[in-house]
């Protein structure tokens, strides 16, 4: 069975964050994907758009985040809490 965008997506995160603790949600009120890289001390919210989330497949999701994973790291290296909105 193929994976899905989600399982795809988390597989990634867990692989290049695997030190931090990755929950994903569907937020319905911001019409987003959203995975919470828990740092221990902070939370990075990565907010991925319906729009390019309707439009991806599993492979150019993960692709999509490989290409923010400077903006990613950046946000940890901070610790502080922080939301990217990720469109």
């Amino acid at each position: 069975m193929a994976a899905t965008k989600k399982q795809s997506a988390l597989a990634f995160l867990n692989n290049a964050y695997s030190e931090h603790n990755i929950i994903y949600r569907e937020n319905g009120i911001t019409l987003s994907y959203d995975f919470i890289v828990n740092t221990g001390t902070a939370k990075i919210l990565i907010k991925i758009g319906e729009k390019r989330w309707g439009d991806s497949d599993p492979i150019s999701i993960v692709e999509y985040l490989e290409s923010k994973e400077q903006q990613i790291s950046k946000a940890l290296l901070d610790n502080e809490d922080a939301i990217l909105s990720l469109k």
